[in-house]
């Protein structure tokens, strides 16, 4: 007995265990700490400041939400680690994967049925609707063009045909479940976890076309990850799409070297295209202009066809443009340091060019233009976000887009430091301004329960930025090496 468990375990475990391992060294693991704890401080906050009801609600989001992740990133991991050469020529390695992959599947539809039935009741019903979500996200992971199915699936959903096909599926199902569950339960048993299995493929031809595009989407999720986004994974297509969206950079870069004089404001100038990459503000108002076009083509399109309540596209149908807006100004602590580490190259031949500031002069020059372009990103979100609520009437409009961008405006004081230590940053420590807000917006909820206005909390983030901004400078920008090269001294 004591064997044949050892036996599993050296079998199964490193492969299970291995997502894991690679994230050791990469802080995603406090990061997923950070955000569990977050996750009871907001279920404590919810319990105190409404009832228990609404506490259980997020704890069982949470719940839901943190096992779909587990379930992600491990198939996510069988799936790399299932290397065409090696299905081929390593022996068992294949059926070892899919062991691991249906044995995962199954016992987390077990734990969601447990967790979820005994607080909800119907425990087959969630165990079986966990088992096919898993299934689904499997499906997506091997396809990735199957994402696009969240998105046209539910629109098409005023079509005659497809509603009374979902419709009939739907019925048929739920009759199932009440007549025969057992029945039910016995044939998803058999069929989902065979399905799973066929997902991890055997080699072959088809098997290396899909792994070379595993790893092509896995290198341009990393990018983003870390804040870079480049269209050169995805072929002239992406290509096309990164021309469009930043199309005022050669715009820009062709009256810089029409003009190009040798003063420190037009060499940063010119040095700004090569360091910032798509950080630069060119980048920005390409991507902006186009959004907002589109919006623009929409809201027109709309009209002509319908006559919409535009008040009610300013109340709560605005916040996922809100959360777009702030993401906006979130960008630069996101990517810049990603953006100014890979083209360190690039600036040490800059440093060689005529009239470039060194020192602190280069320090303060570097620092007036990030925190510039920063503030201005930030006070065009603002004139976005209250252009959505006046268009709301009766004063129904949110204020979360308000409240991101007090947040937001101390967090600029982040990109003054010493950025000659400024090392390779890792795709985890992305997310800690995204934790900041997310904590920053719980604090805020408790001080607007506590009556607070929203000027108060204003004045607050207006100080808190002055406090932030004249410490850091005297830290970081007179008393540190030339900002540039980055990370030289890392």
């Amino acid at each position: 007995m004591m064997r044949s468990l050892r036996a599993l375990r050296s079998n199964y475990s490193p492969l299970l265990l291995a997502p894991f391992q690679q994230r050791r060294h990469t802080g995603e693991l406090w990061v997923w700490l950070a955000l569990l704890l977050l996750t009871l401080a907001l279920a404590l906050a919810c319990a105190i400041m409404v009832d228990l009801t609404t506490a259980r609600l997020v704890l069982g989001i949470a719940a839901a939400t943190s096992l779909l992740i587990l379930w992600g990133i491990s198939f996510a991991s069988l799936r790399r680690q299932n290397h065409p050469t090696a299905a081929r020529l390593v022996p068992g390695h294949l059926a070892r994967l899919r062991c691991c992959a249906v044995g995962l599947l199954l016992v987390l539809s077990a734990t969601s049925a447990v967790l979820f039935g005994s607080q909800l009741g119907q425990p087959l019903a969630w165990g079986l609707g966990a088992a096919v979500v898993m299934l689904s996200v499997a499906a997506m992971l091997r396809w990735y063009r199957l994402w696009f199915l969240i998105w046209i699936v539910p629109s098409l959903g005023f079509w005659w045909p497809v509603n009374a096909l979902w419709l009939r599926v739907w019925h048929g199902v739920l009759h199932w479940y009440g007549a025969q569950p057992a029945s039910l339960a016995l044939v998803a048993g058999l069929l989902l976890p065979w399905l799973l299995s066929r997902l991890l493929q055997d080699g072959g031809a088809a098997h290396q076309a899909s792994y070379r595009e595993a790893e092509m989407l896995r290198l341009a999720f990393a990018d983003q990850t870390r804040g870079l986004s480049t269209g050169m994974y995805f072929g002239k297509t992406g290509l096309t799409l990164t021309r469009l969206f930043s199309w005022p950079r050669p715009l820009w870069e062709r009256y810089l070297l029409a003009h190009a004089k040798p003063a420190a404001r037009s060499v940063l100038a010119r040095a700004e295209l090569a360091c910032w990459g798509n950080q630069h503000w060119t980048s920005i108002l390409g991507s902006l202009t186009v959004i907002l076009a589109l919006l623009a083509i929409g809201a027109v399109a709309i009209a002509q066809f319908y006559a919409p309540n535009w008040s009610e596209f300013g109340g709560n149908g605005s916040v996922g443009l809100q959360i777009g807006i702030v993401s906006m100004v979130l960008n630069p602590l996101l990517g810049l340091a990603a953006s100014l580490h890979r083209s360190r190259r690039e600036q040490a031949l800059l440093m060689l060019l005529p009239a470039m500031p060194r020192g602190q002069t280069l320090n303060r020059l570097l620092a007036r233009r990030l925190l510039t372009q920063y503030f201005l990103q930030w006070s065009l979100a603002l004139a976005l976000i209250c252009l959505m609520m006046a268009m709301a009437s009766g004063g129904g409009a949110p204020r979360l887009g308000l409240y991101a961008l007090l947040l937001a405006l101390p967090m600029g004081s982040y990109l003054l430091r010493d950025w000659s230590r400024q090392a390779a940053p890792v795709g985890a420590h992305q997310v800690l301004p995204l934790i900041a807000m997310a904590a920053g917006a719980a604090v805020l909820a408790g001080m607007a329960w506590l009556g607070l206005s929203l000027w108060i909390t204003a004045a607050l983030s207006l100080i808190l930025t002055l406090v932030l901004l004249r410490r850091r400078w005297q830290r970081w920008v007179l008393l540190s090496p030339a900002a540039l090269p980055v990370g030289r001294w890392a």
